[in-house]
């Protein structure tokens, strides 16, 4: 029984063992990279004719890094590797301390880590992306909410981008809210376009901001009322958008993120992902006061409301023809929008463009509002992947070291 356990010991420990599993890791990386992943079984059997589609369905190459086979060949040889680093390392502790090098155990050390560290990133990793406009605000992981102080954007000459910074605030401690309910089709009757509902209830996070500025005073153009944020996610539900925290934001702690400059929190990082300018329509009523709409958001009127549903986007037909619009001379530069008008229960598809009247609103033109774009990463290998690198580096270094004194001495 101990010659086979010794036999057993041996061949984990295995330098061959080692380079065999290697290659087969290398070959899957490359397999990962060429293949495109998570795509469907047809896709395969499409663009990889005869046995080739075939193939990759059995080994479960269209996902290769959480495949059965990837996980195994990892896992042993993270074995391998451990089995080498301990007796590697037993042997070098019970040497004299001035002929012990420990520089390959520690590189041994790291790259174990580092092996742990990404297997918990791929099993572990979300990501989720939301936009927010200039004092928007979102929920983080753990309940914290990020507020958009300001936005810069940078271009080269040519019109190239050269830089994208958002300063955010974070309150860590928010107030609790109890997010509105959306209303369903019996609660009001199986009209979702009344007084507190929209069309597409993936816009009803806008709600907040419509409703808010027909009470609110006056606001110029240049500086709109910000809306609630819209949240995307790659993968599942996007965080939930919220009004700006009661903490007066000029108390938050306030941080700078730029691109491949992340903000780094506790359990999870913010990166800039992109920036970019959305058209809000801008309608002014009687008294001056000025509304400002994205798609899917409306404003109230006496007789009912006033929805922005899109920017006409054919630029073949000129000017509006609906019920109750009155025509105005329209402003050729600018495109047309397309509006839902209720006014006494009936409603009416308007194609308005800058300087016509909508019911009892005047449309007053266009703003684009800039958007940036964040990341929100989580991912709880990270730290175990930072370690093990350091390792490796401290490892390298060590063994150099070592081997260039031996040839200088």
């Amino acid at each position: 029984m101990k010659a086979f356990f010794d036999k057993l010991y041996n061949a984990l420990r295995s330098v061959k063992l080692a380079v065999v599993l290697l290659v087969l890791l290398a070959l899957f990386a490359i397999a990962g990279g060429i293949i495109p992943q998570g795509k469907a079984a047809s896709y395969y059997i499409e663009h990889f004719s005869g046995a080739g589609s075939r193939i990759i369905l059995a080994l479960a190459l269209d996902h290769v890094f959480s495949s059965f086979l990837f996980l195994l060949v990892s896992a042993i040889f993270a074995i391998n590797l451990t089995v080498c680093t301990f007796h590697r390392l037993t042997n070098e502790l019970f040497k004299p301390r001035e002929k012990r090098r420990h520089g390959p155990d520690l590189l041994h050390i790291g790259l174990i880590i580092l092996l742990f560290g990404g297997i918990l990133t791929s099993r572990s990793r979300t990501e989720t992306f939301i936009n927010l406009r200039k004092g928007d605000s979102a929920r983080l992981p753990g309940g914290a909410k990020i507020v958009l102080v300001d936005l810069k954007y940078e271009q080269y000459p040519d019109g190239r981008p050269k830089s994208w910074e958002s300063t955010v605030a974070i309150d860590k401690n928010p107030p609790p809210e109890a997010s509105a309910p959306v209303l369903t089709h019996e609660e009001e009757g199986g009209d979702t376009l009344g007084t507190t509902g929209f069309a597409d209830p993936t816009l009803n996070n806008s709600l907040s901001s419509a409703k808010a500025s027909s009470s609110e005073p006056a606001t110029s153009s240049a500086a709109p009322a910000a809306p609630a944020i819209s949240a995307e996610t790659g993968a599942g539900p996007g965080l939930p958008s919220s009004p700006a925290p009661s903490t007066p934001i000029a108390e938050l702690p306030q941080y700078r993120i730029r691109v491949n400059t992340p903000l780094r929190l506790k359990g999870y990082s913010i990166y800039q992902q992109n920036w970019h300018t959305e058209k809000q329509v801008v309608l002014r009523d009687a008294m001056g006061m000025q509304f400002f709409l994205e798609p899917g958001m409306r404003e109230t009127t006496k007789d009912g409301f006033v929805l922005f549903m899109a920017l006409d986007t054919s630029q073949g037909a000129g000017g509006a023809a609906a019920v109750a619009v009155a025509a105005a001379p329209a402003v050729a530069a600018a495109p047309s929008a397309i509006f839902l008008l209720e006014q006494n229960g009936k409603r009416t598809v308007v194609k308005a463009a800058p300087g016509e009247k909508i019911g009892s609103f005047t449309f007053s033109g266009y703003i684009d509002q800039p958007v940036s774009g964040l990341a929100v990463v989580s991912d709880k290998g990270y730290p175990f992947v930072a370690a093990g690198f350091i390792l490796v580096i401290l490892g390298v270094f060590i063994t150099y070291i070592r081997k260039l004194k031996g040839i200088l001495a």
